[in-house]
């Protein structure tokens, strides 16, 4: 019966599902925009930590990022005014983000930049804008008040590769005064961290290749990638190298990356502006001169493990092509690298620090933002538009039903039954009572014969005795309320906006909770 119908719905209310909706949406916003970051790093641990350090060590941990690439209203010229903005506050906002669970949880005895700090270094601008520039980026990698050295390469969207009037020809001197040299190295006990500005490198051997000279003979430019790595060699006696360059080594095509590459594979190439990696003799240089222990490098964007081989000694070494830090460059999960360097503290008598264990390294992953927002929020917003639509329904419907028996059991109370009719009456649906109420008139016998009388006529004895009976019961045979005379369009219209106004009500909470996040994030 549609009384014992209505009475049995467990349909919750309005204010229940709005309500219980906003928590949801609040919630998850907060927790994906803050808490994932700190949660996915949970597993991030510094590669020393994996064994039992030797007596007499110290360890020195270092953040190494590649490819940052923070944006700039160039970045996408084919985007309009309010997308560019956009996607710069985005990427901005995932950076911080990720920097501060970083930078936080892991606490790094040093940083290392990998080059191509900002997209559009290499491009022309004033040296006001260029300051602004640059000081977007310090402000998203701060070391929040932790004196902590910060070490950088220049890539080829800091300086620019190849000659192109879209690069300014102060590129150089800005990245020097505001990022320090190009080729530099580091002691950390024993070990040698040797920067090497690739972008150069790879100009430099076009020239020495065009000219027939090989690296031996070649009268190397003046304060130049390759006058650096021989002096480097000639000075280096002991201890381990890490080499650092920005573009990685070359290798044979088609070369297997290991399975933490998202897709793809490192090929050899060159374009406008860019170099996917070194020459062969290039590479087979610095192998032979510095004889690294580790190579770390960038600009690919992806994930690559690679085993190189030194031609001089026949000994294997590794490069690692570190993940880009931001979700801008084509990658699905940003990452970084972990660099540790264990060394021996040195007697009274010794000078020098000896190595114990070669570099240790291992990469850590960021959250997929990308994801986040297509298979999280965009799965719950359409969640969130089905239940509210079915909901706002099933409420139109119960309103307009719940209408309809109060007007019948309005008219029931109004009857003089005699005793014990009205239980019988109630029991019965509402179309029996509809029957009950209204019962069809007997048609003629067939018997008598049917003559037209002109005057006061059977059917006009039948209107005035139906107009009697409206008149006493004081209703109407066909009234019906008001919500269900409406018509089929104005009754969807009327479902439709109450659906809009609770899908308002259930997104302000959410983007409130967003903006908060990346406020938090802002500040912090």
């Amino acid at each position: 019966m549609l009384s014992s119908r209505l009475s049995t719905s467990r349909l919750p209310s309005r204010p229940h599902v709005v309500n219980g909706l906003r928590i949801l949406w609040v919630l998850v916003v907060l927790w994906h925009e803050l808490g994932t970051f700190d949660w996915t790093l949970r597993s991030c641990l510094w590669p020393d930590s994996q064994q039992a350090p030797p007596a007499n060590s110290r360890v020195a941990r270092i953040l190494v990022i590649a490819d940052p690439q923070v944006l700039d209203k160039h970045s996408y010229p084919e985007r309009g005014v309010f997308t560019s903005f956009l996607s710069q506050l985005m990427v901005d906002l995932n950076l911080r983000k990720s920097w501060h669970a970083a930078f936080h949880r892991l606490q790094p005895d040093a940083v290392v930049v990998l080059g191509d700090m900002m997209d559009n270094g290499r491009g022309s601008m004033s040296t006001t804008e260029y300051a602004t520039y640059h000081g977007r980026y310090h402000d998203i990698f701060k070391t929040f008040k932790r004196p902590v050295p910060t070490y950088y390469l220049p890539g080829n969207h800091d300086v620019g590769l190849g000659a192109s009037t879209s690069f300014s020809p102060e590129a150089d001197s800005r990245y020097t005064s505001h990022f320090g040299p190009r080729n530099h190295y580091v002691s950390v006990g024993n070990h040698t961290l040797v920067f090497i500005d690739a972008t150069a490198l790879a100009e430099e051997d076009v020239l020495r290749a065009g000219k027939g000279y090989s690296f031996d003979n070649w009268p190397a430019v003046r304060q130049g990638p390759v006058e650096f790595v021989k002096q480097i060699a000639e000075s280096h006696a002991e201890g381990s190298v890490v080499l650092l360059t920005h573009i990685p080594l070359a290798r044979p095509q088609d070369t297997r990356c290991g399975p933490l590459r998202e897709r793809g594979t490192i090929r050899q190439g060159f374009g406008f502006g860019y170099q996917n990696t070194l020459m062969e003799e290039a590479t087979v240089f610095l192998l032979d001169r510095l004889k690294p222990s580790l190579i770390l490098s960038g600009d690919d964007h992806d994930y690559c493990d690679y085993q190189h081989t030194i031609p001089s000694t026949n000994t294997s070494v590794r490069e690692v092509t570190v993940k880009s830090f931001s979700i801008a460059m084509g990658v699905r999960r940003p990452g970084f690298q972990l660099l540790s360097l264990v060394s021996m503290v040195p007697l009274e008598e010794s000078l020098n620090q000896v190595p114990v264990l070669p570099p240790l390294d291992t990469p850590c992953f960021l959250p997929d933002q990308i994801g986040i927002y297509l298979r999280v929020y965009f799965s719950l917003a359409v969640l969130s538009f089905v239940i509210l639509f079915v909901c706002n329904v099933s409420w139109s419907m119960r309103r307009v039903w719940s209408v309809r028996r109060n007007r019948y059991e309005t008219r029931m109370d109004r009857y003089t039954f005699p005793r014990g009719t009205v239980d019988h009456y109630r029991s019965r649906s509402v179309d029996a009572r509809y029957e009950m109420d209204h019962p069809l008139p007997l048609p003629i016998p067939v018997s008598k014969p049917q003559t037209i009388v002109f005057g006061f006529t059977w059917w006009k004895g039948r209107w005035l005795t139906s107009a009697f009976r409206r008149l006493t019961l004081g209703t109407q045979r066909h009234h019906i309320p008001s919500l269900l005379r409406r018509s089929p369009c104005r009754h969807e219209a009327e479902i439709l906006h109450a659906f809009s106004k609770d899908v308002l009500n259930v997104a302000w909470p959410a983007l409130s909770a967003f903006v908060f996040a990346a406020w938090w994030a802002m500040q912090r």
